[in-house]
């Protein structure tokens, strides 16, 4: 199979010199042939150097019209426009479906295709809790890649639903991928800083943060200020307390850390009473994949992304696009017309 899709064109034969025959030969034999330049000198006895620049001749001169395939669900494009607004080295994008739970699965398998690529048989994996790394863990085949042990980023005990503790998370991924799982006996946010710095020193608990802290690869969900998020869920706050922080700044939060639109760390009276990795110890580990579905999440995440906690991004069309600004220029266009 060829590695593009090539258009031929009609020529003059009468009006092609020597020259331009070597020229469209050398296409041929790159394009529709699928020999490497290396190939195509040593059979025509040029260096490799003389293929390059006749190929590139040759696409200068319009000789030659590559055309890349672009399929119903091609989400490149978007891709590189979000990875190019906030410079970000990869950013996955998935479909958005009519049923929230289609599009959190469709973006874990995508965030689990992606951690195959960055983990090894003795990477340590940071995990965080919340529905997107729920739908991972559940959407993750048995054995779908190596990895040492899965550590939990925060604790996980509280009123939520057990199944979104980073705790069961970590363990259905630990049992997935055949590696060690940690536990991290703590809530996530402890009622006063004094008592969270009480929790943390205690046996058990601190050397798991440290193991947390030490991890090569993370992935995490990602927060915005709506009544529907895990810190409401899980009755650290009520909807109404948490949904008030917006006058305060918040947009959004990474691991039960508050940030502003610039991505500035807030109100760090709260953080001081959280059960896990600080900012700056996430911001330390190596590859952080962030993992959000929903353009109502785009405030958070665009916080997430400017103060630069993510080295990778997985998320849905929707938000992908909110992320651009493209559903407000639309609606605008919308209104002028």
């Amino acid at each position: 199979m060829s590695r593009q899709t090539i258009k031929l064109y009609p020529v003059d034969n009468r009006n092609l010199s020597d020259h331009d025959h070597l020229i469209l030969k050398v296409l041929r034999l790159y394009y529709e042939h699928d020999l490497t330049q290396a190939q195509i000198a040593k059979r025509l006895g040029f260096s490799r150097p003389k293929v390059s620049k006749l190929l590139s001749e040759g696409r200068s001169r319009g000789l030659v019209n590559v055309e890349i395939a672009g399929p119903t669900g091609d989400f490149a494009p978007l891709e590189i426009a979000v990875e190019d607004r906030y410079g970000l080295p990869e950013v996955l994008v998935v479909a958005t479906s009519e049923e929230e739970r289609s599009t959190d699965l469709a973006a874990g398998m995508a965030a689990g295709a992606l951690l195959a690529r960055l983990c090894t048989r003795a990477s340590s994996l940071g995990v965080s809790g919340g529905k997107s790394l729920r739908a991972l863990a559940d959407a993750l085949p048995p054995k779908a890649f190596m990895c040492g042990k899965v550590v939990p980023l925060v604790g996980g005990m509280g009123r939520l639903k057990p199944s979104l503790h980073s705790n069961q998370i970590c363990t259905t991924l630990a049992e997935k991928l055949s590696a060690e799982g940690l536990y991290l006996a703590a809530p996530a946010i402890a009622r006063t800083p004094e008592s969270r710095d009480e929790l943390m020193g205690m046996p058990g608990i601190e050397e798991v943060l440290a193991e947390g802290s030490a991890c090569d690869v993370a992935v995490v969900g990602i927060g915005s200020v709506i009544s529907e998020s895990t810190i409401v869920q899980a009755g650290y706050l009520t909807p109404q307390e948490f949904l008030k922080l917006r006058e305060q700044g918040v947009v959004g939060d990474i691991c039960y850390h508050f940030l502003d639109e610039s991505g500035t760390p807030c109100l760090p009276h709260f953080s001081r009473k959280v059960v896990g990795l600080t900012l700056d110890q996430l911001r330390d580990i190596p590859k952080v994949v962030g993992v959000a579905t929903g353009k109502q999440k785009a405030p958070g995440v665009e916080a997430v992304l400017r103060g630069g906690y993510l080295s990778a991004l997985v998320c849905d069309r929707d938000l992908a696009q909110a992320l651009l600004g493209e559903e407000e220029e639309s609606q605008e266009e919308g209104e002028a017309s």
